[in-house]
């Protein structure tokens, strides 16, 4: 039944994408402004579309771990480098110190285990954290 409601939400998924890419081309060949404008009108047409699409694929991510079918943390999404994360993270919780925020790529447990002994929080609480910032 989850499979079947997966393949549903891939397809819807899947047709809103299209729908997109078909409106996009569309509006370029039939847009009565100039190239700059047209350009600009994109770029905010796409940059919402990403938004939305955004959120979709993070509601879709939040049912599918709530509901057991995916592991904890299967939906965190970041903005930006882990770089700019860790500056917000380190304004946020003074406490945090640099080798609490070092992230080595396959050693991901041992940097959630630094973050939630400092910070006293389970790791859902702080990947909410992150995806919030």
């Amino acid at each position: 039944m989850i499979n079947k409601m997966n393949d549903e939400k891939g397809k819807i998924l899947l047709a809103t994408l299209a729908g997109i890419g078909v409106g996009v081309a569309a509006g370029i060949l039939l847009a009565p402004n100039n190239g700059l404008d047209t350009r600009d009108s994109l770029k905010r047409t796409l940059s919402k579309a990403g938004d939305d699409l955004e959120r979709t694929v993070k509601n879709f991510m939040d049912k599918l771990e709530s509901n057991k079918v995916t592991d904890d943390g299967s939906s965190l999404v970041m903005r930006g480098s882990w770089d700019d994360v860790k500056g917000q993270l380190k304004q946020n919780y003074a406490e945090l110190t640099e080798d609490d925020l070092t992230y080595v790529e396959g050693q991901e447990d041992e940097l959630w285990g630094r973050l939630q002994q400092k910070l006293g929080k389970t790791k859902n609480e702080i990947m909410k954290v992150i995806r919030d910032l």
